[in-house]
This record gives C-alpha cells, structure tokens and sequence, in this order.
C-alpha cells in the first residue's frame, strides 16, 4: 500500500459501550434500517474476506466499491481497503482507500468513534480533497450509529 496523502476524518462520542457500537456496526443487514451513506454493504468482518459496499453519499448517485477487509477487531477496528479495479501494482499507484472505524472506550462507559478515510496514490496528489460529498457522509453515517446504538437495549441490534 503507498502512503496516505490525504485523510478524511469524522469523531463522534456515543453512550454505548465499544461492544455494543461494534455489534451495530458490523450487522450488515440492518445498515438500510438506520443509514443512508453506506446504503448496503454485504460480506462478513472477517479479515481477508471481500465486502460489497454500496456508498451514497451527500449531492452524488449510489456507486459499489469491492474491498478487501483488512482488519476486524471486535470492539475496536474494522478496516477495509478499495483500489481503482484491475491487476497488479498500477492500480494500486493510482488511487487507493483504506477505510477505517476506531472504536475507543472512554472513562464515562461510552465509545469514541473515529472514522476515517485515508487517500493515496497519484490521483490523490492531484484533487484537491476527497471524493465529494464523503465529509458529510462520514458525519451523517456517525450520527445515524450513534443514534442506533444509543436507543437499542443492550443485547439488541
């Protein structure tokens, strides 16, 4: 993977325990119950297993990127990383993502939830920020998981 050149990041504080944050987050499903940025997303959290993520974000239309996941640590990780389509290293030195959710406990019982996207290869060079609309995508996706994870009973998602 060559350097991130540019991250998009969103952090939002949520009154539910990492655990309960991770259970909403990785129940794939349920994602059209209470979000609209990733409209759909279909495989499993397990590393090196391919997700299906189905993104809408904020002014475009729907687009469906392939990924690889590349990290699922229950209560604190789930990373997954997409590449312009097609074989070898070119690809991958065009434009690469690595999408991220940093579930952190803090002191009250709650969760921070960092979620971010880092950018890079030769087409991140050239625009100036991330794809349009991702910004407020992350912020509205955040709150939505907040919002879930906040009025579900504990063992619920």
């Amino acid at each position: 993977m060559f350097p991130p050149v540019r991250t998009i990041e969103a952090v939002t504080a949520i009154a539910a325990t990492p655990r309960k944050v991770w259970d909403v987050l990785t129940d794939f499903p349920k994602y059209p119950l209470w979000t609209t940025y990733i409209q759909r997303l279909e495989g499993r959290p397990v590393v090196g297993s391919r997700l299906k993520v189905v993104l809408g974000p904020p002014g475009r239309r729907p687009y469906v990127v392939h990924a690889p996941v590349l990290e699922a640590t229950p209560g604190a990780r789930l990373a997954w990383a997409a590449v312009i389509p097609g074989a070898g290293w070119l690809p991958r030195a065009i434009y690469t993502g690595v999408h991220e959710f940093v579930l952190s406990a803090v002191a009250d019982g709650g969760t921070r939830l960092t979620h971010r996207e880092h950018f890079g290869g030769l087409l991140a060079r050239l625009v100036k920020e991330g794809p349009r609309g991702a910004d407020e995508g992350f912020t509205a996706f955040n709150q939505a998981l907040k919002a879930r994870a906040e009025s579900l009973p504990t063992g619920r998602r």
